[in-house]
């Protein structure tokens, strides 16, 4: 007795990119980036002289978003360097909407957004890695003194 081969299925990738339909979120969020780098640059936000993190005044330490307001001031100068010295995290989060924002506005004539798509192992595992970043960079800014 022959029948058809048993054909196993695929396994779906851990991470996909789609170009769903619904809101342009990247587009949302670069534009609320722009207007706040527009802000701090313009403004000269990032040059105040006082420290307006509470932790900070209170500790003297830095919190793990100390620096950000002034990555957005070296960003305005297109000081990327000087960016990431401020806060990397900050910085590369900026850039990556950046790019998302970039996507979102190139699909925006088809009425379709940038989608992450992540299996629920791959969820973890960018959960873990995303609070590594967040420990990693306070402990920078913690030994920076920022």
């Amino acid at each position: 007795m022959s029948g058809s081969p048993v054909v196993e299925p695929k396994p779906a990738p851990a991470l996909r990119l789609l170009a769903r339909r619904g809101p342009p979120l990247g587009l949302v969020f670069g534009a609320t980036g722009v207007l706040a780098t527009l802000a701090v640059g313009l403004l000269h936000l990032d040059r105040l002289p006082v420290a307006l993190c509470y932790l900070k005044v209170f500790s003297g330490l830095p919190c793990p978003t100390c620096g950000s307001t002034r990555a957005l001031g070296r960003l305005f100068a297109l000081d990327l360097g000087g960016a990431v010295a401020m806060n990397p995290l900050a910085a590369l989060g900026a850039l990556l909407i950046a790019f998302w924002a970039a996507a979102d506005l190139a699909l925006l004539p088809q009425g379709r957004a940038l989608a992450l798509e992540v299996s629920p192992r791959a969820g973890r595992a960018l959960r873990a890695v995303a609070i590594a970043a967040a420990l990693l960079n306070w402990i920078y800014l913690l030994a920076a003194g920022r």
